[in-house]
C-alpha cells in the first residue's frame, strides 16, 4: 500500500509540473505583443500571429494572425497583405485584421479610417470592398465569397483598449 502511494503522489506531481509547463508555453504564445515600424504605424497583437514587414517597407506588411493596426496620418499607402486579403490604408486608420493563414476565412473590422479590401488571389468576383469606421468586411475562399458588413463599434474599442492595455509600448 506504501508504494502505491508514492507512485500516485509521483503521478500526481508529474501531471502537476506537466500541466504548469504547457500553462507557462500557452501564456508565453498568448502575450501581447507590440512593433512600432519606422513609419509610426503601430501593430498589437498576441503571440501566436506574425507581423512581417516587407523589403519594401513602408508599402507593405504581410500578416498571420490577430493583430490590431494604428496607422498614423500620412500621404503613403500602406499595404496589409495576408493569405487572402490585401487591404489598401489611406490616412489615419484602426483597423483589425483577423487572418490566420491556417483558418478557411479571415476578416478586417475598420474602428476608424479608410481601407479598401481586395481579394489576394484570382477570382471572377474582383469588386473591393471599401470600409470606413464601424465597418468590416469578411472574406472565405472556400465559398468565393467576400462580404461588406457593419461591425460592433463599442465591442471593438474595448478589444483594441484591452489589448493596448496589456502591453508595454516598447518595441519587441
Amino acid at each position: 500500500m506504501p508504494r502505491f502511494k508514492l507512485i500516485l503522489s509521483i503521478a500526481a506531481i508529474l501531471l502537476l509540473v506537466g500541466g504548469g509547463l504547457s500553462l507557462w508555453q500557452w501564456q508565453a504564445r498568448m502575450a501581447a505583443r507590440y512593433l512600432q515600424l519606422p513609419d509610426g504605424t503601430e501593430a498589437f497583437f498576441r503571440g501566436d500571429s506574425t507581423v512581417k514587414p516587407t523589403a519594401g517597407f513602408p508599402h507593405e506588411i504581410v500578416v498571420d494572425g490577430d493583430v490590431l493596426f494604428l496607422v498614423p496620418q500620412s500621404t503613403r499607402l500602406l499595404t496589409l497583405r495576408s493569405r487572402l486579403l490585401v487591404l489598401s490604408v489611406t490616412g489615419r486608420t484602426a483597423l483589425r485584421m483577423t487572418a490566420y493563414s491556417k483558418e478557411a476565412g479571415e476578416q478586417v473590422e475598420v474602428l476608424y479610417g479608410n481601407v479598401t479590401a481586395r481579394k489576394n488571389y484570382d477570382s471572377p468576383y474582383k469588386e473591393p470592398d471599401i470600409l470606413t469606421g464601424g465597418q468590416m468586411t469578411m472574406i472565405n475562399r472556400d465559398i468565393d465569397l467576400m462580404e461588406k458588413e457593419t461591425t460592433d463599434a463599442a465591442q471593438l474599442r474595448a478589444w483594441s483598449d484591452a489589448l493596448i492595455a496589456s502591453v508595454s509600448r516598447k518595441p519587441s
